[in-house]
């Protein structure tokens, strides 16, 4: 198979589907043979004449509807999130993600013990905004359970007039919280870039686009023009995007060695891509930190895992989230309708399938966690709007007004820290605002921790392959 027929489908776009999906188009579906013999068909055959026979409301016995249901059913046995079947509107849907403008909240999210999880917040949305965050668990929305809901019917539900809320309750830490989202119309850029102290490279990807590429490209043209001596990648919260995207913007970074390998069930169904030392805009003498989180998941891990895998860069952060499979969405029929599946995995240079497991960086640094008394302050905060308040109709607020409202609401009861409320604000204050910082020196503790190998040489380069000093 040809890598241009092989991407990852980001589905943030409308639907909000899922994490980054790798996904691979074909046709129709086949219906092929079912060889000698296939006795389950009998089975199936006789539970169908039972339905349009002897079914007392026949209304209900559409044979298309009952195939339907039968296909569903059948991808669903399979217990597999990815797998799923996909109607008309939902495919009609699935086609126009692409365009990465929509209305919404701004949130990947995937199936997850029965209810709907949240893989990602997409930086600069509302959700982002409320301090969403991964691994929250959606219960409702608009007071309706999402328990037992498909990932595209809880996308729908999120959906809606940008300018109108949805409220939406959800559990962190078994402690559960309600917030309304003011949807809005979702246009994010996917790359961000400054310099740090007048030395390091930051580029922020929030996904791995169509335009992506051309951007990133752009974007370290520029740096290299300060002379920057090194290079902070920020993958944190980036839930995937297209496998094109990802694999040449790797090529910028490293000219040989292997980038990835998809390999599926069929017998020689195997693709091993590899870098092009023509391609590479950052010299081997340049030093790479790369960070993520748990939100970084798919196309992201395949940057962090050739980044750790070929030595090229050093990954600083909390543990990836585990997405490595490569989907194909088969259309059926008339082309109106169809089903994706799970059809292959992907691995990191080294021959790791991440699946389900993660990268583990090399220096892990996890945010600091809240107290179950700082968690109940953290769900009245939200639940009685205290900060959306404060930062409602102002069009800009000052280190002294901030401070102002700290102590504000630490005095109505909320016994939050300083930093805590201090982030929170600024999350919430420069949502949408041009010219809010892409990155936070004061309060940013993995950032921190990546600016602290390269200002103080702790990171050794041997023959272009990257560690740590002991």
């Amino acid at each position: 198979m040809k890598k241009s027929e092989r991407f990852i489908w980001i589905a943030t776009v409308s639907i909000l589907l899922s994490t980054g999906l790798f996904v691979i188009f074909v046709n129709s579906a086949s219906a092929g043979s079912f060889g000698q013999p296939f006795p389950y068909m009998q089975k199936f055959m006789s539970v169908y004449n039972s339905i349009k026979t002897d079914f007392v409301d026949s209304e209900k016995t559409d044979d298309l509807a009952l195939v339907n249901g039968a296909i569903k059913g059948m991808l669903e046995a399979l217990g597999d999130p990815y797998t799923q079947y996909l109607s008309p509107d939902e495919m009609t849907e699935m086609r126009t993600t692409s365009t990465g403008t929509f209305g919404g909240v701004g949130m990947i999210i995937t199936e997850k013990d029965g209810y709907i999880g949240v893989v990602s917040p997409i930086e600069d949305t509302p959700a982002f905004r409320k301090g969403m965050k991964t691994g929250d668990l959606l219960i409702s929305v608009d007071g309706e359970t999402l328990k037992g809901v498909t990932v595209g019917e809880a996308a729908k539900r999120l959906k809606g007039v940008p300018g109108t809320g949805v409220k939406v309750e959800f559990l962190r830490d078994e402690i559960k919280y309600e917030v309304e989202i003011i949807r809005a119309l979702i246009d994010v850029p996917t790359v961000k870039s400054d310099v740090i102290n007048n030395k390091w490279g930051y580029l922020r990807i929030t996904q791995f686009s169509g335009t992506t590429f051309e951007h990133v490209k752009e974007a370290i043209a520029k740096l290299n023009t300060k002379n920057v001596q090194g290079f902070i990648v920020d993958l944190r919260m980036n839930p995937g995007g297209l496998l094109d995207s990802v694999i040449n913007i790797i090529d910028l970074f490293q000219d040989e060695g292997v980038i990835v390998s998809v390999k599926g069930r069929r017998l020689n169904e195997e693709t091993i891509t590899k870098s092009n030392k023509f391609s590479t805009m950052i010299k081997g003498n340049i030093p790479v930190v790369v960070l993520i989180d748990g939100g970084s998941a798919s196309a992201s891990e395949i940057f962090a895992g050739a980044m750790k895998d070929n030595k090229r860069g050093i990954l600083v952060g909390e543990k990836s989230f585990g997405k490595g499979s490569v989907q194909s969405i088969q259309l059926m029929g008339d082309g109106s309708d169809g089903f994706k599946m799970t059809t292959a995995k992907y691995y990191t240079p080294s021959g790791i399938s991440i699946h389900g497991v993660g990268i583990t960086p090399d220096i892990e640094i996890k945010e600091p966690e809240l107290t179950d008394d700082e968690k109940e302050t953290l769900r009245k905060l939200y639940k009685n709007k205290v900060i959306d308040d404060i930062v409602k109709d102002k069009s800009d607020i000052s280190d002294e007004m901030t401070v102002k409202f700290i102590k504000e609401i630490q005095n109505k009861g909320y016994a939050l820290s300083d930093n805590y409320l201090r982030r929170l604000i600024k999350n919430a204050s420069s949502y949408g605002k041009d010219g809010a910082p892409i990155f936070d020196l004061e309060y940013d503790i993995q950032l921190k921790t990546a600016l602290d190998l390269l200002d103080n040489n702790k990171i050794i380069n041997t023959d272009t392959k990257y560690s740590i000093k002991k």
